[in-house]
């Protein structure tokens, strides 16, 4: 009977899941030794490198959606993302060094908005200081408006926000004075271009911000520590290990929404396959392209802002997008480039490499054991793994397989 639900003729590989099961058995394998030789690498020292890892991967996959999507509309590789992530993450340090409210003007503006609330229940009420309900509603507003105003919560919020939009407008600037004079240029002229405005963002960061570490601890409950039991051990986390995996997963549910279901969505999806047709049917390509600039521009300020609340700090324009943002495009290759789901998964491989190798690799020295470890090699984990995908199955993990079409 198994045999019938098989397509006739059609080979099954089962190279990857074969390497799956050694990977898993060499894991396993790795963690029992580890116990029996230092009782510090317990479960709840697995635990810690597991919840790093999906932080990790979630910041990855938000920086890697740019690249896939800029890829899927115009086959276009832009290394200038990088940069512009970096440009993400020092606009939300500046809007947020430059919103705390004091407590006045919170306060000011409270009133003002409890004041038009109780405007908008009166028409309903038909009272405004003699109604109870009204003067509670206002007198509740005040308080809690005053409160979210003048605390640093509201602040990052704010800055976030402001961020993310001033950060697609410089996407649609870089769109609109680099890319678009060339949209009918050889793709080498695209790409070489690319590499130009990253240099110039890079300069233009040193430039502006200068080549200096920012602290950034905003005074916020996702900072909080959190202390979480694990067997016998414990880890010290913060509300981030749950709160940057849950944003990312709400962008990427809405952004796949967005894609799939809207109207404009479908004109991305159209542009992508084939943008001539959907020209001659209507769509404004140009328009299209703009918009998936700015959506992949939104998402590198959202990273990049929680990138600084996650490490406390925003690193120096030099570095800051260069990392990053190879990083990002490798996951995107790995993933399948093209592909948002795989932008995804090809960002989670990448930081269990990184962290969880490093935690089953790390350093042991004892009477018996002198082990240096890897940690210090694993930033070129994610290119090795480029290179071998490359190799293996250069469509990416759930890209499209052009060799079996015919």
């Amino acid at each position: 009977m198994a045999a019938s639900t098989l397509t006739p003729g059609r080979k099954i590989n089962f190279t990857p899941w074969v390497i799956i099961a050694v990977i898993l058995a060499i894991v396993v394998w790795r963690i029992a030794y580890l116990g029996s030789v230092d009782p510090r690498f317990n479960g709840a020292y697995f635990a810690r490198a597991f919840i790093e890892s999906v932080k990790l991967g979630s910041l990855y996959a938000l920086i890697a959606l740019g690249y896939t999507m800029v890829y899927g509309i115009i086959r276009l590789i832009n290394f200038a993302h990088g940069e512009v992530f970096m440009v993400g993450g020092f606009l939300t340090y500046f809007m947020f060094s430059a919103t705390p409210y004091p407590f006045v003007a919170a306060l000011l503006f409270s009133v003002a908005i409890a004041f038009g609330i109780m405007k908008v229940l009166e028409l309903w009420r038909g009272k405004l200081f003699n109604d109870p309900v009204t003067l509670g509603a206002g007198v509740v507003a005040l308080a809690v408006f005053t409160w979210l105003l003048s605390s640093q919560t509201l602040n990052l919020l704010l800055a976030l926000g402001a961020s993310m939009m001033l950060t697609a407008v410089v996407g649609l600037l870089i769109d609109r004075v680099a890319y678009f004079p060339l949209r009918r240029a050889p793709r080498n002229s695209l790409l070489i271009t690319a590499i130009a405005i990253s240099f110039f963002l890079q300069n233009f960061g040193l430039l502006v911000f200068t080549n200096r570490q920012t602290p950034f601890r905003p005074d916020t409950p996702l900072t909080d520590q959190v202390v979480l039991s694990v067997g016998a051990g414990q880890v010290t986390t913060n509300h981030l290990a749950w709160a940057i995996p849950v944003i990312t997963l709400v962008l990427v549910v809405v952004l796949t929404l967005f894609v799939n279901r809207t109207k404009l969505g479908k004109a991305m999806r159209a542009s992508a396959q084939d943008p001539e047709v959907a020209q001659m049917m209507g769509v404004s390509v140009n328009r299209i392209i703009s918009t998936t600039f700015l959506l992949g521009c939104i998402l590198a300020a959202a990273g990049a802002a929680m990138w600084g609340l996650n490490f406390g700090s925003i690193s120096q324009p030099a570095t800051m997008g260069i990392l990053p943002g190879i990083k990002a495009f490798s996951a995107a290759v790995i993933g399948g480039i093209g592909s948002l789901p795989g932008a995804v998964v090809g960002a989670m491989v990448i930081a269990f490499l990184e962290n969880f190798l490093t935690a089953i690799f790390p350093a042991i020295r004892t009477e018996t054991v002198n082990f240096a470890g890897i940690t210090e090699f694993k930033d070129t984990f994610a290119f090795v793994l480029l290179i071998i995908i490359l190799l293996v199955r250069p469509s990416g993990i759930m890209g499209e397989d052009l060799s079996e079409k015919v």
